[in-house]
């Protein structure tokens, strides 16, 4: 489908939600997120109308600070209104498509914070627009800072297609159930048992067996958006992904993972953190990891970064991790499973491996 399809297709499918009657029950939320649906992509539908027309400089600069910040408004709108309606964001999972990944962290280093872009302990990077390579539909930048500089290319046209063939889908799932309502109550018990039954062979079926009644309730959810049917996918692979390792202590931190991505789940479906410390005690690895972060304050106000594969500071992260961890074994250990991973360029099971280090919280 055309750019300009795309454009009309979202229009539409904003259009069917009943704003009168949601203002009406001062669901104000609900309203706020539509307006602002509406409102941006009246900014992206007239990009997309000049597009081919040729434009000034100035013109064209215009045009793309509107366009990066009306794209991550959208974004901040579609998780609105997925919340408001549905009461958790297992609907919305735009994190998993690469470009959508990626835009957060363009819009920062072009309109967010380009003459002092921040980046914690590891000092402060700037961004410089190549305006002589500007264009309608691509732009150029340098991301400078004291160690590199780096130039990135941006396909403007292929960020917009991303985020309306992101949006469209969802909207669709939204609609029907702003039309239906939700009841979650039967979903968030099954998952309960799930975890209770963990980490006996039992958990796999009725892990199964929860899904089926989750895409008997939402048929037309799919992996893309949603964040049940992504993370249910991602248990699998972890649990049939191999480290060729017989060491017992990688099959434990396996199981940590498992039951992480598990609780996740249910948070999910119930709108609230599962917990009961009797069920699952994490093991030699995991354990190792948190006292190392106790040790190691700079590392802790970095971690975040690990969590995701396209983060700008990611690689230099997970490096400073490394270095800082080679007199400790057992967190070595962890590491170097990651690293096999990383090799791999597997995203998915990087961000659940390191979901532990990401959910680490000082006490």
């Amino acid at each position: 489908m055309v750019l300009d399809e795309l454009v009309k297709k979202n229009e539409d499918l904003i259009e069917r939600f009943n704003v009168k009657a949601y203002l009406e029950a001062k669901n104000f939320a609900v309203v706020g997120a539509i307006a602002a649906l509406e409102i941006t992509n009246e900014v992206q539908k007239n990009f997309v109308k000049n597009i081919d027309i040729p434009q000034t400089e100035d013109e064209m600069l215009m045009h793309l600070y509107g366009m990066l910040q009306a794209l991550f408004v959208s974004v901040d709108g579609l998780y609105a209104l997925a919340y408001e309606l549905s009461g958790s964001k297992k609907f919305i999972n735009i994190n998993q498509n690469a470009d959508m990944r990626e835009l957060k962290h363009i819009r920062n280093d072009v309109v967010g914070h380009p003459a002092n872009r921040n980046i914690r302990t590891q000092g402060n990077a700037y961004c410089i627009l190549q305006k002589e390579k500007l264009s309608t539909k691509e732009f150029t930048y340098f991301i400078c800072s004291d160690r590199k500089i780096e130039e990135r290319k941006v396909d403007l046209v292929s960020l917009i297609k991303s985020y309306y063939i992101e949006a469209n889908a969802l909207l669709k799932v939204l609609f029907n159930i702003s039309n239906s309502g939700i009841a979650n109550e039967r979903l968030f018990e099954l998952m309960e048992k799930v975890l209770r039954a963990f980490p006996n062979n039992d958990y796999l079926s009725k892990l199964d067996s929860l899904y089926n009644d989750y895409l008997l309730k939402y048929p037309d959810a799919t992996k893309k958006q949603d964040r049940f049917i992504w993370r249910y996918e991602l248990i699998k692979k972890i649990i049939n992904y191999d480290f060729n390792s017989n060491d017992e202590l990688i099959e434990e931190l396996k199981n940590d993972i498992i039951y992480m991505e598990l609780e996740k789940t249910y948070t999910l479906l119930a709108g609230k953190p599962f917990f009961d410390k009797y069920i699952h005690s994490y093991g030699t690895l995991v354990k190792s990891m948190y006292r190392f972060l106790r040790k190691n304050n700079d590392l802790y106000s970095i971690k975040d970064y690990l969590c995701d594969m396209s983060h700008p500071l990611f690689y230099d992260t997970f490096l400073k991790f490394k270095s800082k961890a080679r007199l400790n074994p057992t967190v070595s250990i962890y590491l170097s499973c990651v690293n096999t991973l990383i090799e791999k360029n597997d995203s998915d099971l990087v961000y659940a491996y390191m979901l532990p280090v990401k959910n680490f919280k000082k006490k």
